[in-house]
C-alpha cells in the first residue's frame, strides 16, 4: 500500500509538471506568434509609404530651411513629433553643423508649416498631400553653400535633399 501511494504522487508529479512546461511552451509560441505578426504589420507600413522631397530652400536670411515633402505612399502620416529631423549645414559663423533637430516652434526646432490641399483629414499627411515644413536653425546658413537635410518617419523611411543657400 506504501508503493501505491508513493507510486500516486509521482504520477501526480509527473502529470503537473507536463502540464506546467506544456503550459509555458504554448504561452512562449503564443508570444512569438503575436511578435512576428507585428513585424509583418510594422514591414507592411513600410513597404506601403513613400515620402519624396519636392525643394528646399532657406529663407528669413538663412535662418530657417524650408523643406517640402510629398507623401507618393499608400500610407497616411502623421505623429511629426515621432518624426526625426536632421540638418547637415554650413553656418554664417564659418563653422560646420550636423544637428537634429526636435520638433517645435522655438529656435534649433522644426514644424510643419503648411499641408497643401489638405482638405481631408487636417493635420495628416495623406497619399498624393504635400507637406511643408521650416526648420529654424542658429547659426543662420552660410551663403553659397551646399547643405542636406534628411527627414525620417516613424516607420523608418528617409527622404533626403540637398540645398544650395
Amino acid at each position: 500500500m506504501d508503493t501505491a501511494i508513493t507510486g500516486l504522487i509521482i504520477i501526480t508529479l509527473l502529470v503537473l509538471s507536463v502540464l506546467t512546461i506544456s503550459e509555458s511552451y504554448l504561452s512562449s509560441q503564443d508570444a512569438v506568434a503575436e511578435s512576428w505578426q507585428e513585424m509583418e504589420e510594422r514591414l507592411g507600413d513600410r513597404a506601403r509609404t513613400d515620402l519624396s522631397p519636392v525643394s528646399a530652400q532657406t529663407i528669413s536670411s538663412g535662418a530657417v530651411v524650408e523643406v517640402t515633402l510629398r507623401n507618393e505612399g499608400d500610407t497616411k502620416l502623421a505623429d511629426f513629433d515621432r518624426w526625426d529631423v536632421i540638418l547637415q549645414y554650413y553656418g554664417n559663423d564659418s563653422g560646420y553643423y550636423a544637428r537634429w533637430y526636435p520638433y517645435g516652434t522655438g529656435v534649433n526646432e522644426w514644424d510643419v508649416y503648411d499641408i497643401l490641399l489638405d482638405t481631408f483629414e487636417p493635420d495628416i499627411l495623406n497619399p498624393g498631400e504635400e507637406m511643408v515644413i521650416w526648420i529654424s536653425v542658429s547659426p543662420a546658413v552660410l551663403a553659397g553653400s551646399t547643405n542636406l537635410a534628411t527627414i525620417a518617419t516613424p516607420n523608418g523611411i528617409t527622404a533626403s535633399t540637398v540645398f544650395t543657400r
